[in-house]
């Protein structure tokens, strides 16, 4: 199985926001798939596989801790490695996903992504909501694919911190727990608005780059400035950009990408799936030997010399305990007194 993981929305590696395409075959269990996910620690992992139609797949998204109904970003970089690397002769690619068909195009100025276009309603945001954001209000607020707010200024988009977990206690639809900011441009700056994605209802609390978030954002920005098409800029940690038309059903985003990594996953991860749940085995050891009683070596039992007896000599019934000093003799009455000798008289 292959795996590339590509930087989207950007020309260079190490901006943009990451992702890995995996091409299958025929589609795993889905709890392998979110192993997979979950073991690469990106933002979407997208997995697709052919229907048997040229150009045409099955395309779906895993996050760290969930799957999505959809992802951007990653579609982007799925349609890129198959019309560049995996099959070089298409000119479209057609994915088939829980969020309804969405093509991809090559072109002199990098790929295109049709997104679906979301109506857009008013909103009257949770008070709690700028307290969550670090804000003081509103200056607008909508519902379309997510709930989005908007800011007065780039300045005040760059400061905000916000509390994953109040976000995602808050924003209850069409999305749990996740939030569209975004904010008209500074002067001079190459873009038209900024934004910034906070995701916690997926186990993301902020995206890098996010594709149907701009499409969410971008047919708003249209309307207020009175454009056809808006470039956005999202103000991540990394980075990226991408320019936006709106049409009467869709919102064709135009993106570039890089890649990262281009290797190959273990074909093993195919035959696990049933062993997810289990706890690794432990390797096999030797059984343990019963316990016993200290002995001598056979060089103390047996006879040092040849012709000794193996058995240890009779010990005496008593034994006296040893002295340092020999006792003296015992007296002989029948010897003669001991002669005394006075010399020098």
């Amino acid at each position: 199985m292959k795996i590339w993981i590509v930087h989207a929305f950007t020309d260079r590696v190490f901006t943009g926001n990451p992702a890995a395409v995996v091409p299958l075959e025929r589609w795993l269990p889905d709890a392998t798939l979110q192993a997979i996910a979950t073991e690469n620690k990106l933002s979407e992992t997208a997995f697709v596989v052919p229907t048997g139609l040229k150009g045409n797949y099955q395309l779906r998204w895993f996050t760290p801790a969930t799957e999505v109904p959809l992802c951007g970003h990653a579609t982007l970089a799925a349609g890129a490695m198959l019309l560049s690397e995996l099959d070089p002769a298409l000119e479209v690619v057609v994915f088939d996903t829980h969020a309804g068909a969405l093509i991809v195009r090559a072109t002199p100025e990098g790929y295109t992504l049709d997104l679906p276009r979301k109506q857009r309603s008013p909103w009257t945001p949770p008070d709690d909501l700028a307290e969550a954001l670090g804000v003081d209000e509103f200056a607008d607020a909508f519902v379309g694919e997510y709930a989005n707010v908007v800011l007065e200024s780039e300045a005040q988009l760059a400061v905000i911190k916000p509390d994953s977990a109040a976000i995602n206690r808050i924003i209850r639809g069409p999305r749990q727990g996740h939030l569209v900011v975004s904010a008209p441009a500074d002067e001079g700056k190459p873009y038209d608005f900024a934004q910034r994605f906070f995701a916690p209802g997926a186990g993301i609390e902020e995206d890098p780059v996010t594709g149907s978030a701009f499409a969410d954002a971008a047919p708003y920005w249209c309307d207020r400035f009175d454009l056809e098409s808006v470039v956005g800029y999202q103000a991540s940690r990394r980075g990226g950009y991408m320019r936006a038309i709106q049409t009467l059903s869709s919102v064709r985003i135009l993106g570039q990408v890089s890649v990262y990594l281009r290797g190959e996953l273990d074909p093993a991860l195919a035959r696990v799936h049933n062993r997810l749940e289990e706890h690794p085995e432990a390797p096999k050891r030797k059984k343990r030997r019963a316990r016993r009683a200290e002995q001598l070596p056979a060089i103390f039992a047996a006879p040092m010399l040849p012709g000794l007896e193996s058995e240890a000599p009779a010990q005496p019934e008593t034994l006296r305990p040893p002295t340092s000093h020999p006792a003296p003799p015992e007296e002989d009455e029948t010897a003669p007194p001991p002669r005394i000798v006075v010399s020098g008289e």
